[in-house]
């Protein structure tokens, strides 16, 4: 398929990089040097160019796009790009747009086949769902919220530590689906051995996977408090989505203005100017009893350092912002509670909305380390009426749920997948295009 992918940001070029081993990608950006590194890079044909500019599209060829995606850094190029494209008949066309205001206009960009991806309503879902599973590092929701995806971490403390995956019993309601190991991550079979610090991958329903903490020896305690670190849309989305669940929630930021225009907004919320790498910035807060610490600024490190200091003062649970890819590693490692990249959960986002061959990436794990896919089995589908047995997955993959119309199934070897039927799969990246080949259309 053409791709065209309008913004080589974080975003942007993260797509690039993840679609062009299989498709025709084509990239409009307008800052020179981000245009000569990428030459350097990647093997995409790079446009340079306004993307709001009809010109630069026609350049593109965009009337030959499959898919627009419009993910610059600016909405309103974001808005007049995807109309263009609209109007010269772009089949489907993903447009990101940051500032809500745009999405109490919903006729702007009220087309078939147009989809709007917000990322500050995304990182509040991602966030709200972290805190609502405390004992998780991570989730997604797969399969329009029918499945969750779990990253757990063995504690020195767990009563599963030392034993074998086939010690805890056959996979009824969830199964593990990968181990991530001294930070490498692979598909465990029954001979696996859990260790303290490792973290395990784990696919259920929602309700079934909350009973994984008996596993893991943790106890749920109500978030009633929760400190922010950042009053950019973010943090103030975030604060707005958490108050109105009846959350007492205070908000921190060092620029003057910024603390003074979420003060006036968020009627619900304290607010405190201050930098949260300070100590008496994050005492006056009440961090020392707060249940949770968020640091959503822009800043990586002061996103860490904050952290940090506020799980030394009391905070029970830490969750920070990142944006650089290896930042991942060093953040398990040091003792913050929960990561959260915006570049993977926008990308995510889109990825499955894409549905390419009756298969969507649905989930890029620890910075493409992995990835989950789902496929929708129609006529088409190569496996359809095919035995699990009799498919010759490659190793590095596994078939971890199956959805057939509202149940919900593990899959064994006698397995036949039938029309309509959504099937479920975590890969390594080595293992991802046999996949693809295997299971597409």
């Amino acid at each position: 398929m053409r791709i065209v992918i309008l913004g080589a940001g974080q975003v942007g070029s993260f797509l690039a990089r993840n679609l062009s081993s299989t498709h025709e990608i084509v990239i409009v950006e307008k800052d020179k040097d981000t245009v000569e590194r990428l030459r350097e890079h990647l093997d995409v044909l790079i446009i340079e160019g306004d993307g709001d500019n009809p010109q630069t599209l026609k350049q593109a060829e965009i009337e030959k796009a499959d898919i627009m995606l419009a993910v610059s850094g600016d909405d309103k190029t974001n808005i007049l790009a995807s109309s263009w494209s609209a109007s010269v008949g772009v089949p489907k066309i993903i447009v990101r747009i940051r500032d809500r205001n745009y999405l109490d206009y919903p006729k702007i960009l009220e087309r078939p086949k147009l989809y709007i991806v917000h990322p500050g309503a995304i990182m509040a879902e991602k966030i709200i769902s972290l805190i609502s599973s405390p004992y998780a590092w991570k989730t997604e929701t797969l399969a329009m919220g029918k499945i969750k995806m779990l990253k757990l971490k063995v504690e020195e403390s767990t009563p599963i530590v030392g034993k074998k995956l086939k010690d805890l019993g056959p996979a009824k309601a969830w199964i593990f689906v990968a181990l991530s190991k001294k930070g490498e991550i692979m598909i465990p079979t029954g001979e696996t051995r859990l260790d303290s610090g490792d973290y395990i991958f784990a696919l259920g329903v929602p309700d079934v996977l909350s009973k994984l903490k008996e596993l893991f020896n943790v106890k749920d305690t109500p978030v009633n408090s929760v400190v922010i670190v950042g009053c950019g849309r973010l943090g103030l989305g975030v604060a707005k989505a958490l108050s109105e669940k009846g959350i007492k929630v205070k908000l921190i930021d060092s620029d003057p203005e910024r603390a003074l225009v979420a003060a006036e907004q968020m009627h619900n919320v304290l607010v405190f100017k201050g930098d949260a790498t300070d100590t008496e910035t994050l005492k006056e807060s009440g961090v020392e009893s707060a249940d949770y610490f968020i640091a959503l600024t822009g800043d990586d490190e002061n996103n860490v350092l904050s952290a940090l200091l506020a799980k030394n003062l009391g905070a029970k649970r830490t969750t920070v912002l990142y944006t650089k890819p290896d930042y991942i590693d060093v953040i398990e490692a040091i003792g913050v509670d929960r990561a959260i990249s915006v570049r993977l959960s926008v990308a995510n986002e889109i990825l499955s909305l894409l549905h390419i061959g009756g298969v969507a990436q649905v989930a890029l794990v620890e910075e493409g380390r992995a990835e989950v896919i789902e496929v929708d089995i129609t006529q088409k589908s190569k496996i359809l009426g095919k035995a699990l047995k009799d498919i010759d997955f490659p190793e590095g993959s596994i078939v971890g749920i199956v959805l057939r119309h509202n149940e919900v199934l593990i899959p064994k070897g006698d397995y036949v997948p039938a029309i309509d039927d959504k099937v479920i799969i975590f890969t390594l990246p080595e293992a991802l295009r046999k996949v693809e080949n295997i299971v597409g259309q």
